[in-house]
């Protein structure tokens, strides 16, 4: 009832704090054999630091694990990128649909619907042998194990899809050049290639505990890696695929109504490779962080035999991202 009453009417509460004052002083000298009050282990009930700033980042330190989520921009390195130009010494070329007759007449009836003007055509060689990728999405899934306040295992899986995009044209032999209105050239035709890349990387590393907040770290490790290409389309006067090369590349020898036999071709291949991560944890409270990443890897793709052609040798790529990281204090019942 007292307390209530306390809470309710504020003058009470002050004349009672008045009235018990000269009985604390009168106290004083025993003191020192009172119980010794301890501080309360449990922490503040705010999410974000800025509202919690006497917080203690034990969690941080202690051995236990981390589990995240990540996302970011993927830089694949341009030594592969050219076995998708088309070019005559790649598994999937551009002659495997000009060598067909079928397939060549279909894209003579093309440009002959866009340029009426045209008896013939050729194609122009003219492969880029500068081919890059565009800019990757990565998706990853990770844990660590913290262990020693500052050094940590981990084990991470990673998906990029890949794409890259490379341009041809053709010759029309008997038309003048010089005539805008009616060109002796096409425009601009497409390959669009699409490569899957698995990473499984186990690394180790070390964290900083430079500040509650602000925590660098780094880890170097080893990867194993598998690419597969998902698709290879051409597109020829059109924003629709016009033929699936990789379909083509399975039967080059194609005839209308001609029975086929089952090709179970596919282009796969391991890889293996080393990393070099380096970040910064900014712990959002004791259980939670977000920490942008920037890694470098160094990895040989398509090994195996089922890319004949395919750039085996060392490459650099890189990943700038971030991840969302809970520690297992998120999961347990008593909070550190």
């Amino acid at each position: 009832m007292l307390p209530r009453l306390l809470f309710e009417n504020k003058g009470l509460k002050f004349k009672l704090l008045w009235f018990l004052f000269p009985f604390s002083l009168l106290l004083s000298p025993f003191q020192p054999f009172a119980q010794v009050i301890k501080p309360s282990k449990e922490e503040p009930k705010g999410i974000f630091f800025a509202d919690e700033p006497n917080w203690k980042d034990a969690s941080w330190k202690q051995d236990g694990f981390d589990f995240y989520i990540g996302a970011g921009a993927y830089f694949a390195g341009k030594q592969t990128a050219n076995y998708y130009n088309g070019a005559p010494n790649n598994e999937f070329k551009l002659d495997l649909i000009f060598n067909n007759k079928h397939y060549r007449e279909e894209v003579y009836r093309i440009l002959k619907r866009a340029y009426p003007y045209i008896d013939t055509m050729l194609l122009r060689i003219n492969y880029n042998t500068d081919s890059r990728y565009n800019i990757a999405m990565d998706i990853a899934l990770g844990g660590k194990y913290r262990f020693k306040n500052n050094w940590f295992v981990e084990l991470s899986y990673s998906f990029r899809r890949l794409s890259c995009e490379n341009r041809f044209d053709f010759t029309f032999p008997g038309v003048p050049p010089g005539n805008k209105e009616n060109p002796n050239y096409s425009k601009w035709e497409f390959l669009l290639a699409k490569e899957d890349r698995h990473y499984i990387d186990f690394s180790v590393g070390y964290i900083f505990h430079a500040h509650h907040v602000v925590k660098p770290f780094i880890s170097v490790g080893g990867l194993f890696s598998y690419i597969n290409i998902k698709s290879f389309q051409i597109f020829i006067e059109s924003d629709k695929p016009t033929f699936d090369l990789m379909a083509i590349a399975k039967n080059p020898n194609y005839i209308p109504g001609a029975p086929t036999m089952p090709n179970y071709t596919v282009w796969k291949g391991p890889g293996y490779g080393c990393s070099l991560t380096v970040g910064l944890k900014l712990a959002v409270n004791s259980m939670v962080s977000l920490d942008p990443v920037f890694q470098l890897t160094a990895a040989s793709f398509g090994n195996g035999g089922n890319l004949p052609g395919f750039n085996t040798k060392m490459c650099l790529n890189y990943f700038a991202g971030i991840r969302l990281v809970m520690n297992d204090a998120l999961l347990s019942k008593n909070k550190r």
